[in-house]
């Protein structure tokens, strides 16, 4: 019988710096998506990995109730929109 060492999974430390520059892409409107969904497939650490999947389900989300506010308060968006240009146009003049 062999034996096999069992090595603890050690997966190294992301950099304060990968951090930073994973939020500042985090940040960018749909480039953040892709990228989110481009760190589910390609990252190395779990870490990583458990954080894109997070916040593209997070941003998901809040695309999806952006969208659905939209669809139901349409109306009321472009009559508020309205008054706002007389009243600029009001102040113009």
């Amino acid at each position: 019988m062999s034996k096999k060492k069992n090595k603890p999974n050690y997966n190294p430390p992301i950099s304060m710096f990968n951090w930073f520059i994973t939020l500042l892409i985090s940040i960018i409107p749909g480039v953040n998506i892709l990228f989110f969904i481009f760190a589910i497939s390609f990252a190395k650490a779990p870490s990583k990995r458990s954080f894109a999947v997070a916040a593209l389900v997070l941003s998901l989300l809040l695309l999806a109730a952006a969208a659905i506010l939209v669809w139901f308060f349409s109306d009321t968006i472009v009559s508020w929109l309205k008054s706002i240009a007389e009243t600029a146009e009001s102040a113009a003049a």
